[in-house]
């Protein structure tokens, strides 16, 4: 496939009519100022609020949007599949739509792939320099134990591999799309463990992880906790 942008940015969403047309104006704003020629490919999953709404009305001013909309599917793990299956950048990344990842990071992650330094650049919380603002202390904790665990165990040199801010050369994805798990955030992590594997070069940045500014979360910290480490086997032996 020849690209027909330089970055294509994942936007996963359900229900997030009051966070989508700021973090899509937002990051419109850093890439148009950068020069950076981009598309944004939001899967919508049956939001039942005004979500599609808002996308439609700023695709009218901002035509590099694409939306998808899954009515009959539902998980984050198929979504993100499907998201970066039907992107046309060069490179590929994600941001959460909830606010919690500043988009000012992208410049400088591009910049650090297009150096030819990097194939797989995070927008990390636990290299020196980031920071959290509004995350429970016990989420933390348990997201920090997480990360702990996850680095032993596949023996990754990655100090935060679930974190959604995050962008990698085409041939990346490419190359790990037909070896992955998708059920779950753990999907995140297996995608840096696959690219990992495969020789590519990951590198991290510190960034600041603001708490989501309007609505509620979708996760069930212990529920997802579970599900990660029960998926985990999957990842090292699948």
């Amino acid at each position: 496939m020849q690209p027909i942008s330089e970055l294509s940015i994942v936007f996963l969403t359900y229900n997030e009519e009051k966070n989508i047309g700021l973090i899509l104006t937002q990051t419109y704003h850093v890439l148009k100022r950068m020069g950076i020629t981009h598309e944004f490919v939001i899967v919508d999953d049956a939001s039942t609020d005004h979500t599609r709404q808002e996308v439609r009305r700023l695709s009218q001013t901002i035509p590099e949007i694409r939306l998808i909309e899954r009515d009959n599917e539902r998980g984050v793990a198929t979504a993100m599949v499907r998201g970066y299956n039907e992107s046309r950048g060069a490179y590929l990344g994600t941001l959460d739509a909830d606010l919690a990842h500043d988009p000012e990071y992208l410049p400088v992650m591009l910049k650090l792939l297009k150096s030819g330094n990097a194939d797989f650049v995070i927008g990390s919380r636990y290299v020196p320099g980031a920071r959290f603002i509004g995350k429970p202390f016990l989420n933390k904790i348990a997201s920090i134990i997480g990360q702990l665990v996850v680095r032993i165990f596949l023996r990754l040199p990655v100090r935060d591999t679930s974190n959604n801010y995050r962008i990698f050369r085409r041939e990346v994805w490419e190359s790990i799309k037909n070896r992955l798990h998708p059920d779950g955030n753990i999907m995140l992590t297996e995608i840096v463990y696959r690219a990992h594997q495969n020789g590519f070069r990951i590198a991290e940045i510190p960034t600041v992880y603001e708490e989501r500014r309007f609505g509620k979360s979708k996760l069930s910290v212990a529920r997802e906790s579970y599900r990660f480490f029960k998926n985990i086997l999957k990842v090292k032996w699948g």
